[in-house]
């Protein structure tokens, strides 16, 4: 209530909004291209519907998202799923900076397979929606509109791969939880050609039970985690 901003890996729970110990700003704006923020028909299809308060109407009559009721309902559905509390990170692989580039040696490597084979690289954008976090590359925390609801078709396109060869980071999050969405809906007798490549990717300090865990999950159902050294392609 100070005004003060939460400093990065602060945790916000839902009794932290509910309180008053974090206040979300309400000024929240969409994209020129991008109207709506939230679609209510995703929005109620994930569970206890819209909350009645969730919007309000100004005076000239037009419907106002009430930004603390919907933080309310983030915490809260966030928790639902007992995967993690709200934290707050600091920024990075913002649009334009040098976190969201390639570092010059895998993208030399890209171009050089494009230049070769003729394929093409596809690019998949994700944590673009202001009122809803994405770890996994295929589907936000709390789907908030169709965009941000799991991608079936980059689904699809990933099972044509010979071999699915996985990395990046954090291994301890973005990775994890990509992977774990692939090979949930990944058909079981093709587990084989999905592949961790573990010494491609790294955890975050303090998180290194979660990356042991999702290692080991990912082995427990017939997912190859394999080193630069030992993978064969």
């Amino acid at each position: 209530g100070q005004g003060n901003l939460p400093a990065p890996f602060t945790v916000i729970s839902m009794e932290d909004v509910v309180e008053g110990r974090w206040i979300p700003r309400e000024d929240v704006k969409p994209s020129a291209r991008e109207s709506l923020l939230i679609e209510d028909d995703i929005l109620a299809s994930g569970g206890s519907g819209i909350p009645s308060e969730l919007y309000s109407t100004d005076e000239t009559g037009n419907r106002q998202l009430n930004m603390k009721q919907w933080c309310i309902e983030y915490t809260r559905r966030l928790e639902a799923k007992g995967k993690f509390s709200l934290m707050i990170w600091p920024e990075h692989c913002l649009v334009g900076t040098e976190g969201q580039t390639l570092v010059s040696s895998i993208c030399d490597a890209m171009m050089e397979w494009s230049r070769k084979t003729g394929g093409s690289v596809e690019w998949v954008n994700k944590g673009q929606n202001l009122l809803t976090e994405n770890y996994s590359a295929l589907c936000a925390e709390v789907p908030v509109t169709k965009k941000t609801s799991f991608d079936y078709e980059l689904l699809e396109s990933l099972k044509t791969s010979e071999k699915l060869i996985m990395c990046g980071q954090a291994l301890s999050h973005c990775v994890q939880y990509t992977v774990r969405d692939i090979a949930d809906h990944w058909p079981n007798e093709e587990m084989g050609k999905l592949v961790v490549l573990k010494d491609c990717a790294s955890t975050i300090p303090g998180f290194e039970d979660a990356s042991d865990k999702f290692l080991s999950d990912m082995v427990s159902v017939g997912v190859n985690v394999e080193t630069t050294e030992t993978l064969t392609l």
